[in-house]
């Protein structure tokens, strides 16, 4: 019986603008200014850096690690909070997650660096919705790619594999290690490319396989 129900954040309850725009216009911005370059020949430069790091490493989701790799200056939480209007919940959000938190409890896992994590919720107006946040990076130094995390939460939540659904849009990520772990999950394909049983459009799709 299902108890609590599992959302990875970027690309499943919020979309991708706001991330967008602080990890590439956001600091491509703010390193064309420091170091003389066009924000192109900026761009270029923080995009190959960032792929030399790659997500599966804890560095990826660190803003204080790449802004003093930048060697950008100031405060990274300005920036934040300039860009902050970008956070935007999914259409269908608010309704789906009024809906399942009469139902169920919800929780949040994600990668996400939790000072990062805690804008987004509170500027797209999550958090009266969310029972538990855990940031895999920040909480566990950890990213969420195995198994054993996935277990490590729900010791912490307090209940069993067969009590939890989690859905993401990560395909790694969110589907095949909390399966590993014996978590029902779904694959959140927004794009449509992807089919099956366990693979849902939006979430709204995604609660009709809970109710």
């Amino acid at each position: 019986m299902t108890k609590v129900v599992s959302f990875d954040l970027d690309g499943t309850l919020i979309d991708r603008k706001f991330m967008d725009s602080l990890w590439f216009e956001g600091f491509s911005r703010r390193y064309a200014e420091r170091w003389g370059v066009s924000q192109e020949e900026a761009l270029k430069e923080i995009t190959r850096r960032y792929g030399g790091v790659g997500m599966e490493r804890l560095e990826w989701y660190d803003i204080d690690y790449w802004w003093k790799e930048f060697e950008l200056g100031g405060s990274w939480r300005d920036l934040v909070d300039e860009l902050r209007s970008n956070v935007r919940a999914y259409p269908e959000v608010h309704e789906v997650l009024d809906e399942l938190h009469r139902r169920f409890k919800l929780i949040v896992i994600t990668n996400g660096a939790r000072e990062l994590v805690e804008v987004e919720t509170e500027q797209a107006g999550l958090n009266d919705y969310i029972d538990r946040m855990f940031s895999a990076t920040s909480d566990f130094g950890l990213v969420k790619k195995t198994s054993e995390f996935y277990l490590d939460i729900l010791k912490e939540v307090g209940v069993s594999t067969a009590e939890v659904v989690h859905v993401g849009d990560n395909w790694v990520f969110d589907y095949l290690a909390p399966r590993e772990a014996g978590i029902r999950a779904f694959f959140l394909d927004r794009d449509g490319k992807q089919s099956g049983e366990s693979v849902v459009r939006d979430l709204k799709e995604f609660s009709r396989q809970l109710l």
